[in-house]
């Protein structure tokens, strides 16, 4: 069963029965969600995955911030505020953000050097936690029907799912606890469900 994330938070976006998240506003900083902060150093949740199944491929971002306030009280739904996470730009082009990286480059550098790969309409993208919360991996799903089994950090393996193709694994410094964020660049881009990833040893 699906573990959807809900959205605490939310700014000029819309979520439908279906857990899509439709941006309403134009431009940065103006459509996005925040969870509650339960990602925790001990807790269960290890992260998240978000199906992009729109045949137009949505400019985003999403992944983990300490932020303590609504997006409301913050007066927006910004990538800067992101500690961590994955930017999908509107050519397709997958790349990894992170705050202490953008303070030390350009963001046309910073995009080019940590690009990932590319993105299909239709892929799923993940973030895992490390087991010991000292980073973490940024993932596909392989395309196709939940077979097979996977073997998390921890060694445990979970049957029905499909296969996680590692992208990039990062070390970071991480604080906690984090919320997930979810940033879209441009009216009507369309992202989810986004799903929290759990370990199997609770």
């Amino acid at each position: 069963k699906e573990d959807f994330v809900a959205w605490k938070s939310t700014m000029a976006v819309g979520v439908a029965p279906t857990r899509v998240v439709t941006a309403k506003g134009k431009g940065w900083g103006r459509s996005g969600a925040l969870s509650d902060p339960l990602v925790t150093r001990q807790g269960a949740l290890e992260g998240f995955t978000v199906s992009l199944r729109n045949e137009k491929v949505p400019s985003l971002f999403i992944g983990f911030t300490t932020l303590q306030s609504t997006l409301l009280a913050a007066g927006r739904a910004h990538q800067d505020d992101l500690d961590f996470g994955i930017r999908v730009s509107s050519d397709g082009v997958i790349s990894y953000h992170s705050k202490r990286l953008a303070q030390q480059y350009y963001h046309a550098t910073l995009t080019e050097a940590e690009s990932l790969g590319e993105l299909e309409a239709g892929d799923t993208l993940g973030m895992r936690l490390h087991a010991d919360r000292a980073g973490f991996t940024i993932f596909r799903l392989e395309r196709g029907a939940a077979t097979g089994s996977s073997q998390r950090a921890d060694g445990t393996r979970v049957s029905g799912v499909r296969r996680e193709v590692v992208l990039k694994s990062f070390r970071e410094v991480l604080a906690f606890p984090m919320r997930l964020m979810l940033v879209l660049g441009n009216s009507g881009a369309q992202a989810g469900p986004v799903c929290w990833l759990r370990s199997a040893v609770a």
